[in-house]
């Protein structure tokens, strides 16, 4: 890596030559296959938020485990391969290392996962060390929040001595603990590519919001960018790396958008259409691992489907996710996503929208609007619906010309949303549930706390808002007016 020439401690020279001996012999190739054996992962999630937690290996899913009685899982994988595994238990996900004869046991507390998380058995070692870097990691992130007061040359130096310092507890937790060489190769990209994303990360702050700091980028800054491997197979289970290369095509994006004629708001929109196709065409362009390239393919073209402005807008995208060679199947998913985007559209009307109520009795929409009307969805399952009521009971007690109406998404499940309502106290006049639709459970996800602001005819007047944006209320104000 290039950069500009800092003076670097005789403590931190055996982490680097450590690093540079690693990405030599296994950069960010695929381990070779190991000899047949047990690999053991169990533990308890205590407070679970589903029944079952996913195991995934390069990205690809590996089994769904089920929870049983006690919140108890147990998996065994046969002949496993050596390298990063990923659990999942939504919304909360885990990187583990495994070896063949691991025996790992994991217990977290969903309230507080990152804090809770214990993890103990055979190859516990190195996934503590692992967990202690995404933690550091976190905490690190940190300065960008204070970005502003960091020019170019000094954040890249704090960033630079971060990353030194985690080489060098690499290094001496590798001599303690005998590490493999597999291992250390992993652990050693990965605090590269974390170290990247946070110098990507800042240059999107200073090139949106602090336009002084634009030009001082030190000759050097951003040469990382010239080693980037674009399809690490062996990082396919890390969310660091996937974080990075999602930033990098952000700043891409706004490079290719400074000469593209659009005005500077469309430029820093993510979700503009010609913004999402500018990124997913270098996503096309440069990632090549199958896995990999629909995972991010998908993610940009979900962020513009959910927030985009008109048909045209969703058929553009999908045109765009075609010329990529995405598969027909994921195309029809993206459809899905995009027929719910088209609800939220002004001057589309939901009269007909077929809703059971609290007694069981099938309606449509247009039954239960007779004056201005905002509508909000919520999940049994979704952590954050006791806090999302109670926000919206402070909005129908100071606006009562609003009719404020509940949709629990979570279809098929009648008796768990009405013990929902009742357990929690909710106004079951207000509280409906989605009627059958031919459209996946699984896609209303992406519109929980996006709210729908319906005139009293049934029309959509506004769909592009969160109850969690700072300007809901100024929105609701002009919407009433």
């Amino acid at each position: 890596m290039k950069s500009r020439r800092t003076n670097i401690s005789r403590y931190a020279l055996p982490a680097l030559l450590l690093l540079c001996l690693n990405l030599f012999f296994t950069g960010c190739k695929n381990s070779k296959d190991d000899l047949p054996a047990h690999t053991y992962i169990g533990g308890k999630i205590i407070n679970p938020t589903t029944e079952y937690i996913v195991i995934k290996n390069n990205g690809s899913i590996l089994d769904s485990i089920p929870l049983d009685n006690e919140n108890r899982f147990s998996y065994k994988i046969e002949n496993a391969k050596r390298g990063l595994y990923l659990l999942e238990h939504k919304p909360e996900t885990q990187n583990i290392y495994l070896s063949p004869g691991d025996s790992l046991l994991l217990r977290v507390n969903t309230l507080a996962f990152d804090e809770s998380l214990h993890l103990s058995g055979r190859g516990n070692e190195k996934n503590n060390f692992l967990t202690e870097m995404f933690l550091k990691d976190e905490k690190n992130s940190q300065l960008l929040l204070s970005f502003h007061e960091y020019p170019p040359e000094v954040f890249l130096k704090k960033a630079d001595s971060i990353k030194h310092e985690r080489f060098n507890t690499l290094n001496r937790e590798s001599k303690k603990k005998n590490f493999s060489e597999d291992f250390v190769g992993v652990a050693s990209n990965i605090i590269t590519y974390e170290n990247n994303d946070l110098k990507e990360r800042y240059t999107y702050l200073v090139n949106k919001y602090y336009k002084e700091y634009s030009k001082e980028f030190p000759e050097g800054f951003h040469d990382y960018r010239k080693d980037i491997d674009f399809n690490c197979e062996a990082l396919q289970s890390s969310p660091a790396y996937k974080r990075f290369l999602e930033n990098y095509f952000i700043n891409h994006s706004l490079s290719w958008c400074a000469t593209s004629g659009l005005d500077k708001d469309d430029c820093y929109s993510l979700t503009n259409v010609d913004n999402v196709k500018a990124r997913l065409q270098k996503v096309g362009e440069l990632v090549e691992a199958l896995t990999l390239r629909k995972e991010i393919l998908e993610k940009i073209a979900v962020r513009g489907i959910v927030m985009a402005k008109s048909r045209e807008d969703i058929i553009s995208i999908l045109k765009e996710l075609q010329e990529q060679n995405m598969s027909e199947e994921d195309i029809q998913e993206m459809k899905q996503l995009g027929t719910i985007q088209l609800a939220y559209l002004p001057g589309t009307s939901l009269e007909g929208v077929p809703l059971l109520n609290m007694a069981g009795e099938l309606m449509e929409m247009g039954e239960i609007i007779d004056k201005p009307t905002v509508i909000f969805l919520w999940s049994v399952y979704s952590e954050g619906h006791q806090e999302e009521h109670r926000l919206i009971n402070q909005y129908r007690e100071k606006y009562p010309e609003v009719n404020f109406i509940g949709i629990n998404l979570d279809l098929e499940e009648e008796p768990a949303w009405r013990v929902a309502v009742r357990q929690n106290g909710y106004n079951p006049e207000t509280e409906f549930q989605l009627g059958t639709t031919s459209i996946d459970k699984e896609f209303f996800n992406y519109f929980l706390d996006k709210m729908l602001f319906l005139n009293a005819s049934g029309e959509v007047e506004v769909g592009d808002i969160y109850l969690s944006s700072p300007d809901f209320e100024s929105r609701l104000l002009e919407f009433l007016n």
